[in-house]
């Protein structure tokens, strides 16, 4: 039964990552039906705000479900504090005789809950199949629900001899045309992309989605003084009210006017020892703002911040085979030790690593 578990457990992450970007703040959850043997029905979570994966399986069902085994990637909802009605009780109510999960739900309005409901109605409730690739796929979920705090991934495009840029404020193409691919599918995976005042100065990004489909992510930008130009794309395009700038209380009034004044929002979070912005404050700021995911790009102080405080989740690194020999590091501070490589591969002919932080 368990090989036949975690190939149904499979085929529900399969369907929960089709929700990406488009699920937050919720979870990423795909279900499957199974009556002898075979799958009767599927669901998955499409949009925040709209049905459950389970709802939408149940719903979709050409046949009777009594009996059946329901699969599901995360605990089923059972609690009425959302947009949309629990689970639990409409898998009561067509008599499904069994529910395989992946994972709990550490939601505390959920949290163990649902499977009791469902035990306490005589159903057979299976936890834990592949328990660490969905943990993987429900990771922005699972920190912002335990902390409050966004999950942050540094991602990083440097040469083989880890510069970000052949000198100071010149921009420099690193990695190649797949690589491009890769980082926009990846910010359409996050609630918002984070750059600093360096980056829009000296490469002028728009931040968005363009070689993929998928929702454009919110844009953060991190600029103490407010140095960044007021022409730069990300203040001046037609998704400006998708801005969001952080800089300090020593800023120029006039220039933060303005900006407010095209849509874009300012905060003014504190400020470190070291003149900083608060990337604790900021971090925490943008879970109140329901930001449960944040894609860093962006350049080397921002990346050494985030490093040096210990600041994030996730660190993907995309490296080109060229030696620029000469330039800016990509961070300036030691490699992080507490780090684990989990995927390592070719796009083109850049070599991208991930690497997770080690659970503490």
């Amino acid at each position: 039964m368990k090989q036949e578990d975690e190939i149904f457990i499979k085929r529900c992450f399969e369907l929960a990552e089709e929700g990406k970007g488009n699920v937050s703040p919720n979870p990423l959850v795909g279900c499957v039906i199974v009556k002898n043997g075979k799958i009767i029905s599927e669901g998955r979570h499409e949009e925040y705000g709209m049905p459950h994966a389970e709802a939408n399986a149940i719903e979709k069902a050409s046949e009777n479900l009594e009996g059946s085994t329901l699969y599901c990637n995360l605990e089923p909802c059972c609690h009425t504090n959302k947009k949309t009605p629990p689970c639990t009780p409409r898998i009561i109510e067509n008599k499904i005789h069994r529910v395989v999960i992946s994972n709990v739900d550490p939601n505390p309005f959920v949290s163990g809950k649902g499977i009791e409901q469902l035990r306490n109605s005589g159903i057979e409730v299976e936890t834990g199949i592949l328990e660490e690739g969905g943990k993987y796929l429900n990771r922005f979920f699972f920190k912002y629900i335990k902390t409050g705090l966004p999950y942050v991934t540094l991602k990083i495009a440097q040469s083989a001899d880890g510069k970000i840029t052949s000198e100071e404020g010149k921009q420099t193409w690193i990695t190649g045309e797949e690589s491009a691919k890769y980082v926009h599918s990846l910010r359409a995976e996050y609630d918002a992309v984070l750059v600093g005042a360096n980056t829009i100065k000296v490469d002028d990004p728009q931040l968005n989605i363009r070689h993929c489909k998928g929702r454009d992510p919110l844009r953060i930008i991190v600029d103490g003084m407010l140095t960044s130009p007021i022409a730069a794309k990300v203040y001046s395009d037609s998704k400006r009210g998708n801005t969001i700038i952080f800089t300090s209380r020593q800023a120029d009034r006039n220039k933060i006017s303005l900006l407010r004044d095209r849509g874009i929002k300012i905060i003014e979070p504190g400020t470190t020892q070291e003149s900083n912005i608060s990337l604790n404050e900021l971090l925490f700021i943008a879970g109140t703002e329901k930001i449960t995911s944040v894609l860093v790009e962006g350049g080397s102080r921002i990346f050494t911040q985030f490093i040096k405080e210990d600041l994030f989740d996730e660190l993907i690194i995309l490296q080109s085979k060229n030696i620029l020999g000469k330039g800016i590091d990509a961070f300036n501070a030691k490699f992080p030790e507490n780090l684990r490589k989990i995927n390592e591969e070719m796009l083109g002919e850049d070599k991208k690593n991930v690497y997770l932080k080690l659970s503490e």
